[in-house]
């Protein structure tokens, strides 16, 4: 009898604790103005910061929480001044769901199905093939700088004329990251490269710069070649990263095809 007393005392008081525990771990951050801040985000900002290399101490959690609460506040001040209903908003909103569902499906589709080894090497195979069939390849060492108008590249083709080092005026003009290495490059394919550069580049000799500048969009190149060497097709191992991104786009077009042909679109 009083094992039973004590059992049912112990499993309302049980059951007290869990639902106690329950609500404790729904609870919010914090209220702002009425808006709850789920409690997971908190723990997703802690897990991103802890994977960050800090530590997860009261005063982590103490600014994290701050910073939300700041969110939170600005979000609310927006959605007062109405900007949240403006059709630029919207649009954007939606543009951003969108490619968060577009980047959530993929990386479904390649949890269920990962990438194999066979399937890189398949890629792989494909590739060489396609680099064999088409000839004797050349490879181009491409250096340039880079300027935000035609007047300024025809500025520093001038002074290249009067002797200064194309080096030298690349690392002290050129707009690209490339500049500290004096606009080098790299070695590209042709069709590596844009075709506005690479129509020029393989009619110039090694160590020779393109004879006017070059528009590619907004900006305009003052090319240089500085070097050509028939093309190696590199080992398996050393193109795996390639061979990934490349396998990820033949399974994203061929999933694409997949939803496409079974759609309705009128």
């Amino acid at each position: 009898m009083f094992r039973k007393h004590w059992m049912r005392r112990w499993g309302l008081t049980a059951t007290c604790l869990f639902a106690f525990a329950s609500q404790a771990a729904d609870a919010p951050v914090a209220v702002v103005n009425g808006v709850s801040i789920a409690a997971r985000l908190m723990d997703r900002n802690v897990q991103a910061n802890v994977a960050q290399g800090q530590k997860d101490t009261p005063e982590l959690r103490a600014a994290l929480k701050q910073e939300l609460v700041a969110r939170e506040l600005m979000v609310q001040e927006a959605q007062k001044r109405g900007l949240d209903k403006l059709p630029t908003t919207q649009d954007a909103l939606l543009a951003m769901r969108q490619n968060l569902l577009i980047e959530l499906v993929l990386n479904d589709e390649f949890t269920k199905n990962p990438i194999s080894e066979a399937e890189l090497k398949t890629e792989y195979e494909r590739q060489v093939k396609a680099l064999k069939a088409a000839g004797d390849l050349q490879q181009f060492q491409i250096s340039t700088i880079v300027l935000a108008t035609e007047a300024d590249a025809r500025s520093v083709m001038t002074a290249m004329r009067s002797g200064q080092a194309f080096d030298d005026l690349a690392k002290s003009r050129s707009m690209d990251p490339s500049k500290d290495k004096g606009g080098d490059l790299g070695w590209f394919l042709p069709d590596q490269i844009a075709p506005a550069i690479s129509n020029v580049v393989v009619n110039l000799a090694p160590g020779a710069v393109s004879a006017a500048p070059i528009q590619v969009g907004p900006y305009w190149h003052v090319v240089k070649l500085a070097g050509k060497r028939p093309y190696q097709v590199p080992g398996f191992d050393e193109s795996k990263n390639l061979l990934q991104s490349a396998v990820v786009q033949n399974r994203r077009t061929a999933l694409l095809k997949k939803l496409t042909d079974a759609a309705v679109v009128k």
